[in-house]
């Protein structure tokens, strides 16, 4: 029986056409192996002032040295962090994430990510290096049905840092135990002409929302957020904080954190509550600055449920990749993020910024000069009784939008304690 076939080519020119196409298949699959690399994008906001800046570009720049020819990272600069979190939210609504990225951990918002379907499964790739170097209860908060979708980074570790000769100038020998201790030595500060705390209203609030999320855990425990944010202790908090901002600056309302960062850097305000990261900024803005801090826990709370002595700890950036079409952008990204948050660079990155990163499977020599700051918050970490949450990191992007508002309602007597709760809890509810 005779094929009709209306495509059908001489067998002569089959073999030839054939021919031709197997040797471009052949070049084709040549240049994927070794032609040009492939190119990653990595926006970071660890860029200009950050005190991670160098540290950073210096390991992207030792990653493309190692794969020169395979792969090459290029960073992507967006200085501020706030901005950086919005572009990123906005990437992964719109489908748009870039090949490495960073975001911050919160059991609500973190989990948008993870639902998506959009992001890179490393285990397959690297599983066994994150089980060396992390620990599961880590690993955890960036696993997602069975998936490491994300590697939490840095431990969210904010102490209080005061400044010594002005405590000296009030009469104040050590940093108060409790809350109340606290106001009396802000009264004492006060007295002598100068402001107890470094804070502001303005961006989110940072310090804050950290001084927040000490006085709320001190009143409810460190298990106060399971409550929810209706708990008698956000109210008892709103209460203390308030009064905490008749010791700040004039410019405390609406002020930003470079704004109130400065009063304390140039020693007109004695207290702020911050992470290891300000280390930098202390060194860098005066060289007498580092031997003045002192570095303190949590007061107290002496009807409280928390525990004089506990730390905010929790927590902070993680690192993911997205899905791609090609392997090969696949492969290299989740090498790069292996790289990354390799003990040894791990070590550098505290070395150089002061930033505990999670993957601390390596050991400090006498040799690596730690800074006595970095020493102190080390020996806190080592002796808080505790841990608390830090707001932020347990709440909605509405509540982290309404808090500065909400705050600087509550400064200036718009809202009252309750008042203040009630908007935050509706915000958690939008």
């Amino acid at each position: 029986m005779k094929r009709s076939c209306r495509f059908c080519l001489p067998a002569s020119l089959a073999i030839i056409l054939f021919t031709a196409l197997f040797l471009q298949a052949c070049s084709s699959d040549s240049k994927s192996a070794g032609g040009e690399p492939v190119e990653l994008s990595f926006p970071t906001f660890w860029v200009g002032e950050d005190g991670k800046t160098d540290i950073v570009q210096k390991i992207v720049n030792d990653f493309n040295a190692k794969y020169e020819g395979q792969a090459k990272v290029v960073i992507d600069p967006i200085p501020d962090d706030d901005v950086y979190q919005t572009k990123m939210k906005t990437n992964l609504a719109s489908n748009q994430l870039p090949d490495i990225f960073t975001f911050y951990y919160n059991p609500v918002e973190s989990e948008l990510y993870y639902k998506s379907g959009r992001l890179l499964d490393l285990a397959p790739i690297v599983g066994d290096s994150l089980k060396a170097n992390f620990g599961e209860e880590v690993l955890a908060a960036g696993t997602y049905e069975g998936k490491v979708l994300a590697v939490p980074l840095d431990q969210m570790i904010t102490p209080f840092f005061y400044n010594k000769d002005l405590f000296a100038q009030a009469g104040i020998t050590e940093f108060p135990k409790t809350w109340d201790d606290l106001i009396n030595a802000a009264e004492a500060l006060k007295s002598k002409g100068i402001n107890a705390f470094a804070m502001g209203t303005g961006e989110n609030a940072w310090s804050a929302m950290l001084l927040y999320s000490y006085i709320v855990s001190s009143v409810g425990g460190p298990d106060v957020y399971q409550a929810g944010l209706n708990d008698p202790a956000f109210v008892k908090g709103a209460e203390i904080l308030k009064k905490l901002f008749e010791f700040t600056p004039k410019d405390a309302v609406g002020a930003t954190y470079q704004q109130y960062a400065a009063h304390f850097l140039n020693e007109k305000a004695a207290i702020t509550v911050n992470g290891p990261w300000m280390i930098s900024e202390f060194q860098q803005h005066n060289e007498a600055l580092p031997a003045k801090i002192g570095v303190a826990a949590s007061p107290g709370q002496p009807s409280g449920l928390g525990i004089e002595g506990a730390l905010v700890s929790g927590l902070g950036w993680t690192m993911a990749a997205k899905k791609q079409d090609d392997p090969k952008k696949e492969e290299f990204a989740a090498k790069f993020i292996e790289y990354f948050i390799s003990p040894e660079n791990a070590k550098q990155i505290f070395l150089q910024s002061g930033e505990i990163f999670n993957s601390t499977n390596y050991e400090l020599a006498e040799t690596d000069n730690v800074d006595r700051i970095t020493q102190d918050i080390l020996a806190k970490v080592n002796e808080a009784p505790q841990t608390y949450n830090y707001f932020e990191g347990m709440v909605s992007s509405g509540v982290k939008t309404e808090f500065p508002a909400a705050l600087s309602g509550l400064v200036l007597g718009e809202y009252t304690p309750e008042q203040f709760v009630e908007r935050v809890v509706k915000a958690s509810q939008q």
